[in-house]
Order: structure tokens, then C-alpha cells, then sequence
């Protein structure tokens, strides 16, 4: 399923998923597509609709890859963000995704 996923980002630059609770959507997906070469070093942005599930999500993908949060993945939600230089993959909540649309419209630093 995953290079199908791929392929459909490299061609249409946005997905969204429909599977069942637990199925890898936010934390198994983000991570396998970091060496997408569609992607070209840009940043994966991920949206939880509530902060304590972003928070988590941040930790499972980091942990799974033995990291801590803060480096390869993190997150950022209202009072509150653990990310740095080498950060690829960002979640973040609905509020937040609203902020960043508003400062940079376009995305810029995110893959499509």
C-alpha cells in the first residue's frame, strides 16, 4: 500500500487516508515516506485534531524510529512545540495548521 501512497503524493502533491482506528495512518504512513524522493528534504506536516494526540503521536513515530521527540520528528500545538533544525516530520494540530496557512499560504517548506 505504501508505494501506491506514494505515487498518488508524487502525482497529485495531497492525500487523505480513510482506514480503521489503528491502521498506521499517523504513525506508520509520515515516517516510510521520509525517503520519497518527491518529497526533496522538505518537511511532512501531520494534523491531530486535539493536542494531547499530537503530542503522542509525535512520541510513537520518534520512539519506533529510537529517537526522542524533538529531532527527526515533532510537534507543535498551542503553548507548546518540540521541534529542531533536522525536524522532517511536524504534527500539529488544527489551530496550528490554521496559523501556519496564514503566515505562509502556500506551504512553502512543506512537501507536496
Amino acid at each position: 500500500m505504501l508505494p501506491e501512497i506514494s505515487r498518488l503524493l508524487a502525482e497529485r502533491g495531497a492525500l487523505v487516508l480513510q482506514a480503521e482506528p489503528g491502521a498506521g495512518k499517523t504513525t506508520r504512513v509520515p515516517p516510510a515516506l521520509l525517503a520519497a524522493p518527491w518529497l526533496a528534504k522538505r518537511r511532512i506536516l501531520v494534523l491531530e485534531p486535539r493536542r494531547l494526540a499530537a503530542i503522542m503521536a509525535a512520541r510513537r513515530m520518534a520512539a519506533e524510529r529510537g529517537e526522542v521527540v524533538g529531532e527527526t520528528i515533532g510537534y507543535r500545538v498551542r503553548l507548546d512545540q518540540c521541534i529542531g533544525p533536522r525536524t522532517r516530520i511536524e504534527v500539529v494540530t488544527n489551530g496550528v495548521f490554521t496559523r501556519l496557512i496564514q503566515s505562509d499560504p502556500a506551504l512553502e517548506d512543506y512537501g507536496f
